[in-house]
């Protein structure tokens, strides 16, 4: 797992590929996560859910809201708080 803060974005690879990607907005105190992405060829490993934890242990650490545009995205974080 790579976390560029720059680009406001998580890569995960698997077995040495990319695996997929998570982008993100941080604004007025909120992450909001935008789209969660997983290789095709990937798929029905649980990446995304990875890529989604991911995000939203790094915005509780820096104190941020986690909120979710992407539909996939917002399916787990409301699993989470389960």
């Amino acid at each position: 797992m790579e976390h560029d803060e720059i680009s406001r974005r998580f890569d995960l690879t698997a077995d040495g590929k990319a695996g997929g990607y998570l982008t993100y907005e941080v604004c007025d105190g909120s992450l909001d996560i935008q789209h969660t992405v997983v290789c095709p060829e990937m798929r029905g490993r649980g990446l995304g859910e990875i890529l989604v934890t991911a995000a939203a242990e790094y915005a509780r650490s820096k104190g941020l809201v986690v909120s979710a545009s992407c539909g996939y995205a917002r399916k787990i974080l409301v699993k989470m708080e389960k």
